[in-house]
C-alpha cells in the first residue's frame, strides 16, 4: 500500500486537507495527517479511513513575534512527529501545505529516507506579509519571505498552488521550471456544495446578502458593512449574513453599532463546514469585498457551485482568472461601489439569474471532480 503524510498548520477537519485526504484514501492511500489540536479532541484518532496525529499548540494572530514563535515550535513538534512517524511508516509522500512555505524543510528526514516531496501553496506568503502588517514589497520581512519561497519550491519534487494562473506565472519568474508546478484551484467539494441537496430558501420576504470569511481587516467585511446604510435606502428588506469567525469581529460590530446598522446584520461565528453551504444557498447575493491581492478567494467558488450571483473586488488575481460575465467587480474599500453593484443586481432579477448561471458554468468546468484528477496525477508521478 502506497503510504503518505500530509502536514498542516490547521485544526481537523479543515475544508482543503479533508477534502484531499478523503481523495487518496479513496484511492487506495494510506493517509496520515500532522495537525494542530483543540482542547477535548484526541491526540490521534482515525475519521474517514484517515489517521489524524494532532499537536497541541497555541494558536496566535498578531505581532509578527508571536507568529514566529507560534510557527517555530510548530515546526519543531512537527519535524519529530514526522521522523518518528518516517521509521514506522516509510513514506512514499509527504506533502506540506502552507503557510509558511517553508514549513517544507520540516521533511529533510523523510527525504533523506527516500520520500517524495509536495510543497502545497495555499497562499502568497510575500503578498500576505505585506498585507497583513502593512508593509512595503521592498521590505525586508517580504524579502525574506520571497527568497524563503523559492528555495521550498526549489527544495521539494512537486509544488501545487491554489493560487491560479497568475501565481503560477509569478513562482516561475523566481526560477521554478513550470513543469513542476500543478495549479489545483481551491474549489469546494461538490459532493458538500450540491445545490440539489440543500433545503430550499426559508424566508422571500428579505434580500439577503451573504459573505463566507475568516474576519480579519483584510477581507474587508468593513466595507459591506459601511454599505449597508447606503443600500437600506432603497432595500429596507436587506440582510447581511457573514459566516464565519475571526478576532476583527469586536471592530465590526462596533461599526455597525455606530452606524446605527445592527438590525441588518447577523455573525453566525464559526460553523460546521457541513453547514456553510446551507447559508450561502439562503442568499440572493454573495460578496468578496477583499481589500488585499493574496490570490483568488475560496469564497468565490463557494458562491458559483451554487450559483449565486457575486460581487467582488477588482483585485489583480480575480480579474485575471475570472472575466465580468461571471462576476460584478468593485474598486476595493469602496462601499459606494460596492452599494451600486448590489442595487443593480436587486433591481434586476434577469441579470442576477444570469450572473449566477454564468458563474456555476465557470464552476463546471474547474469542479472539484476535475481539480481532483489534477491532484491525483501529481501523486501518481511521484510514486510511478
Amino acid at each position: 500500500m502506497k503510504r503518505v503524510c500530509l502536514v498542516r498548520r490547521k485544526y481537523w477537519p479543515n475544508k482543503n486537507q479533508a477534502r484531499n485526504a478523503a481523495a487518496l484514501a479513496s484511492e487506495g492511500y494510506h493517509v496520515d495527517v500532522i495537525c494542530l489540536g483543540q482542547k477535548g479532541e484526541k491526540p490521534r484518532e482515525t475519521l474517514d479511513g484517515v489517521n489524524v496525529h494532532r499537536l497541541f499548540l497555541p494558536h496566535h494572530r498578531g505581532s509578527i513575534p508571536l507568529y514566529v514563535f507560534d510557527y517555530s515550535a510548530f515546526f519543531v513538534l512537527s519535524s519529530l512527529k514526522l521522523a518518528r512517524l518516517s521509521l514506522g511508516k516509510r513514506y512514499d509522500v509527504v506533502e506540506v501545505d502552507s503557510m509558511p512555505d517553508c514549513f517544507v524543510f520540516i521533511t529533510l528526514f523523510p527525504r533523506l529516507l527516500g520520500s517524495k516531496i509536495i510543497l502545497y501553496m495555499f497562499e502568497n506568503m510575500p503578498a500576505l506579509f505585506v498585507s497583513t502588517f502593512k508593509k512595503s514589497p521592498s521590505h525586508i520581512g517580504a524579502r525574506v519571505l520571497r527568497f524563503l519561497e523559492k528555495i521550498s519550491a526549489v527544495y521539494a519534487h512537486r509544488v501545487i498552488t491554489s493560487e491560479g494562473i497568475p501565481y503560477k506565472h509569478v513562482l516561475e519568474s523566481r526560477g521554478i521550471p513550470s513543469s513542476k508546478i500543478t495549479v489545483v484551484l481551491n474549489v469546494p467539494d461538490d459532493t458538500i456544495f450540491d445545490p440539489e441537496s440543500l433545503p430550499a430558501r426559508e424566508d422571500g420576504d428579505h434580500f439577503r446578502l451573504v459573505v463566507v470569511s475568516t474576519v480579519l481587516k483584510r477581507y474587508g467585511v468593513q466595507t459591506l458593512i459601511r454599505a449597508i446604510p447606503i443600500l437600506i435606502r432603497d432595500i429596507p428588506e436587506l440582510k447581511v449574513e457573514v459566516v464565519g469567525e475571526g478576532e476583527f469581529r469586536p471592530e465590526l460590530e462596533g461599526l455597525a453599532r455606530d452606524l446605527g446598522v445592527e438590525e441588518y446584520l447577523n455573525f453566525t461565528g464559526h460553523v460546521a463546514l457541513a453547514e456553510v453551504p446551507v447559508r450561502v444557498s439562503q442568499a440572493d447575493v454573495g460578496i468578496a469585498p477583499m481589500l488585499d491581492d493574496v490570490g483568488v478567494p475560496n469564497k468565490v467558488f463557494d458562491y458559483f457551485a451554487l450559483g449565486k450571483p457575486t460581487v467582488a473586488s477588482a483585485l489583480p488575481s480575480l480579474v485575471a482568472t475570472f472575466d465580468g460575465t461571471c462576476l460584478s467587480y468593485f474598486h476595493p474599500d469602496d462601499e459606494n461601489e460596492l452599494a451600486a453593484q448590489v442595487l443593480e443586481l436587486y433591481r434586476s432579477p434577469e441579470k442576477r439569474d444570469k450572473l449566477g448561471r454564468q458563474g456555476r458554468e465557470l464552476y463546471e468546468s474547474c469542479r472539484w471532480k476535475v481539480m481532483k484528477q489534477e491532484y491525483l496525477k501529481v501523486y501518481e508521478e511521484l510514486v510511478a
